[in-house]
């Protein structure tokens, strides 16, 4: 049914299939099915207002898919080693100087990424919210669902794995302070299965961490991605016509398609008689570097992690 709403006519992007990753159709089936449940639960009487802005988790899905279904947006495949890579690395307590390099996005991941249930997460959307900005009034039918300014600079991360099952944070930008907010899933409106909330949030954190670093990737190597020009979100209720045709296809644009990871040979002496170190990663980190005249200004650097005897 969401396949052949007007919703997934509007999400949809006639991009090819990338191997390693899951079709783009299908997230614009993922997405459009949450708008088309909540138009046919508002329009049915099953379902309130008040129920959706009460679910942070599932009202933050619903934005963003209804973002993405009014605005033109960018897609990104992140590449298998850089994601390995950044697997591998550390990132720091304070990020200062976040850079926006879209107001808003979706990064495709790799194929392997599964929650603490086993569900396979596909994507994630992003979002930069600066300081007194409005999130788009949705409107089902008759029904308005509101919108409240934000009280300062904050960046949002949504994702909806296969079966349903969703996962949003918002993240407050705080000077040069990460203040994170709290966790929330959301599972098409019942209790998840998953009762070790540990586990769950480790998860979360894992695929925050994707965000950031994904971000700070995107600030630090631009030669390593061409992006799209840069988009302003439209605040009206009604969609949008791209000007191009479904026939016209879309090229993948690929994070990371210039990485190279790095490898090292641990060395010995001819006459040593320990063993061969094994083969482990010497783990990356994310740091600000002094740079320019005076060495007054910073800018992010990624020390890549290592695979010793790779």
């Amino acid at each position: 049914m969401a396949q052949k709403s007007h919703w997934f006519a509007k999400l949809n992007r006639a991009y090819p299939k990338v191997k390693g990753y899951q079709p783009f159709s299908s997230i614009a089936k993922n997405l459009a099915y949450n708008l088309l449940a909540v138009e046919m639960g508002l329009t049915e009487g099953e379902l309130k207002v008040k129920n959706i802005v009460a679910d942070f988790a599932w009202s933050a899905i619903i934005v963003s898919a209804w973002t993405l279904a009014h605005n033109e947006f960018p897609v990104w495949w992140l590449d298998k080693k850089l994601f390995a890579a950044f697997e591998e690395s550390d990132l720091p307590k304070a990020i200062a100087d976040l850079q926006q390099v879209t107001p808003f996005g979706i990064v495709m991941l790799p194929e392997g990424i599964r929650n603490p249930d086993g569900e396979y997460c596909d994507w994630v959307f992003f979002q930069f919210l600066p300081e007194g900005s409005a999130l788009p009034i949705m409107q089902f039918g008759s029904h308005i669902i509101p919108s409240v300014p934000t009280d300062c600079d904050k960046l949002r991360w949504v994702t909806t794995l296969r079966n349903g099952t969703g996962y949003a944070s918002t993240i407050e930008l705080v000077g040069d302070e990460l203040v994170h907010g709290d966790f929330e899933i959301a599972s098409a409106g019942f209790i998840d299965s998953n009762k070790d909330l540990d586990l769950e949030q480790q998860f979360q954190k894992r695929i925050e961490r994707i965000v950031l670093q994904t971000l700070l990737y995107l600030q630090t190597r631009p030669d390593d991605l061409t992006p799209p020009p840069p988009t302003a979100i439209s605040t009206k209720g009604q969609g949008f016509s791209s000007g191009k045709s479904k026939s016209d296809r879309f090229s993948p644009l690929i994070i990371g398609q210039k990485f190279q990871p790095k490898t090292e040979r641990a060395t010995g002496t001819t006459h040593s008689t320990h063993a061969t170190p094994r083969t482990h990663w010497r783990r990356g980190h994310w740091r600000r570097v002094a740079i320019g005249e005076g060495r007054q200004q910073r800018e992010w650097r990624w020390i890549q992690p290592v695979l010793v005897n790779g």
